[in-house]
Order: C-alpha cells, then structure tokens, then sequence
C-alpha cells in the first residue's frame, strides 16, 4: 500500500511542479526518451548483478507490491496471545513456561493459539527472547 502511495507522491509531485512552471504536460509525454532511458537502466541492472541477484530483485519488488503478510486480525491474534502468555507467566511465574518455551509444539497454551504458531519466525523469535527473559539475563550489561 505504502509503494502505491509513495509512487502517487513522486507522480504528483512532477505534475505538479511542472504545471507550477508553467510547463505543458505533453512535452513529458516521450515514449521514445522512456524507452531509451528506461531500457538503459534495465540493461545496466542486467549488466551489472549475476541471476540471483536479479531473481532476488524481481521477488522484492513484487513483495512490495503485494504487500505484507500481517493484517489487523493477525496483529489482533498475536495481542490475545501475549496477553494469554503473559496472564499465566504472572500466575505461575515465568520459570513456569519454560516447558512450553522449549517445546511450544506440545505446549497446550500455544496450541490455542494456532495462527501464532504457524509463523515460524515470530514463534522463534518469541521462544528466544522469552528463554532469555526467563534465565535472568535480560538488564544486565
């Protein structure tokens, strides 16, 4: 979404500069100069990266284009769980979980929340933080 609108900016912003000078929009209508400048630059991109740099390129660009894989219910989603988590660490103690930081797979708290632990990178990243904060390491330089 953000690409869309950052592209509507720089858009408007030539138009309206242009049109601010008193310029007439046709003179910036050249398919001849687009191609030339446009094939200049793809070339020098091709020229300039091996394969996989390019097939990385093309994927990036269609990741912003296609937006990001976190939506309000997702964010909704991770919030009850943290406040799942964090209401039984309070009860129990936070030692209390260690179990299920270790293996949230068989962890019965993380199984009710299903859509948490199907992102693999959150769910480690959350299980690492959390050991620490459970050995005591965290404050200490």
């Amino acid at each position: 979404m953000f690409a869309i609108i950052g592209f509507v900016v720089v858009l408007g912003c030539i138009v309206g500069g242009y049109l601010i000078e008193k310029g007439n929009l046709l003179v910036l209508v050249q398919p001849a100069e687009l191609l030339i400048i446009g094939g200049a630059a793809v070339g020098a991109v091709l020229i300039a990266n091996p394969l996989h740099v390019i097939k990385q390129l093309i994927g990036g660009v269609l990741g912003v284009l296609k937006g990001g894989p976190y939506s309000s219910a997702a964010y909704l989603e991770m919030l009850k769980f943290l406040g799942d988590f964090f209401n039984t660490a309070r009860k129990g103690g936070l030692a209390s979980l260690e179990g299920d930081l270790e293996d949230p797979g068989k962890s019965e708290l993380f199984k009710r929340h299903a859509n948490f632990v199907k992102d693999k990178h959150a769910l480690q990243f959350f299980c690492d933080t959390m050991r620490t904060v459970a050995m005591g390491a965290v404050g200490y330089h």
